[in-house]
């Protein structure tokens, strides 16, 4: 190399520094156009974690930096809990699929999609069993074919006075599934209890009380069973734009908007009360929760929101 001018640069395990070293033995001269302090640009082991730290915490849902930290410690294999296969079943004489066009005393069963959409969000695996009329002997055969592969069952319509004994007959001595009048609005019936020792869960007919009695019910549940810590959904404190009036002695789940505002979050209703009006939960983003004795909340009042999906969404 007498007599050349020479580069030297770095690379993998410091070959740039090896040379230089190697250069000076030999007696040629280097010149060092910048200073390197002992340690730059050299990523030590532990840096990261330390040994013995945990990488993803007991509870904590599997996403993209949980995936790429394990894979980059060597953590092939993990021990998880499972996705439960929950079975959707719509229930009523009186549903057509969503492709057809309801005759007179029909509806679209808009249902079972609403479920299949807010179980996957919530990380189950949904199942659709599609339409069972109100017959029990029907019932009881859909339910009982899917018993092998589901983990619970989630079931619309059929948990109001009258209809309720359609799944009462289907289970007997199979199962136990008690019904209820809970304190709240949308969402007031519903039905609990376990077939086979699969968990069953009954929901009202209307969409808005479906999605409601998710949210409230079913959601935490499936969070439980897979293994989940935090069981319940963000919420913030915000000033209602409007009244939202209901009923007293319930507490009320009624549809806002939350936006920003100059002192804080600002909540607005997004239409009326009714529990068919699903068009209120598509334009909404949280469920402002007013106590049971409340039986007005004015504007300007400060409520408890339930976030059910991101702000800026």
């Amino acid at each position: 190399m007498a007599g050349r001018r020479c580069l030297v640069t770095g690379g993998c395990g410091f070959i740039g520094s090896h040379l230089v070293v190697a250069l000076v033995q030999r007696g040629e001269r280097v010149r060092v156009l910048a200073p390197v302090p002992e340690g730059k640009h050299v990523r030590p082991a532990g840096e990261d974690l330390r040994a013995g730290e945990v990488l993803v915490p007991a509870g904590r849902r599997l996403g993209a930096p949980e995936l790429g930290l394990l894979a980059a410690a060597g953590a092939a294999q993990v021990s998880i809990f499972p996705r439960p296969r929950v079975v959707v079943l719509s229930t009523g004489d009186e549903l057509v699929e969503p492709s057809r066009r309801p005759a007179f005393g029909q509806v679209r069963d808009s249902n079972a999609y609403l479920l299949y959409g807010a179980l996957r969000e919530a990380g189950a695996i949904p199942v659709l069993a599609g339409i069972v009329p109100d017959d029990v002997d029907r019932f009881r055969e859909t339910v009982l074919s899917y018993l092998i592969q589901a983990d619970a069952f989630v079931s619309s319509g059929g948990v109001s006075v009258g209809e309720r004994d359609v799944v009462k007959a289907a289970f007997f001595r199979r199962g136990e599934v008690e019904f209820f009048r809970v304190a709240m609005q949308p969402g007031m019936p519903q039905g609990f209890g376990h077939i086979e020792g699969k968990p069953y869960f009954g929901l009202p007919g209307n969409p808005v009380s479906v999605f409601v009695s998710f949210e409230v019910f079913i959601r935490p549940a499936l969070l439980k069973m897979m293994g989940r810590r935090q069981l319940a959904r963000p919420e913030v404190v915000a000033r209602l734009e409007e009244d939202v009036s209901g009923p007293r002695g319930k507490t009320q789940f009624a549809r806002v908007l939350v936006r920003p505002g100059p002192d804080g979050w600002l909540a607005r209703p997004t239409g009326g009360r009714g529990s068919n009006l699903i068009g209120t939960v598509a334009r909404a983003n949280g469920l402002a929760v007013i106590p049971p004795e409340v039986e007005t909340a004015p504007a300007g009042s400060e409520v408890r929101v339930m976030l059910f999906r991101a702000l800026e969404e």
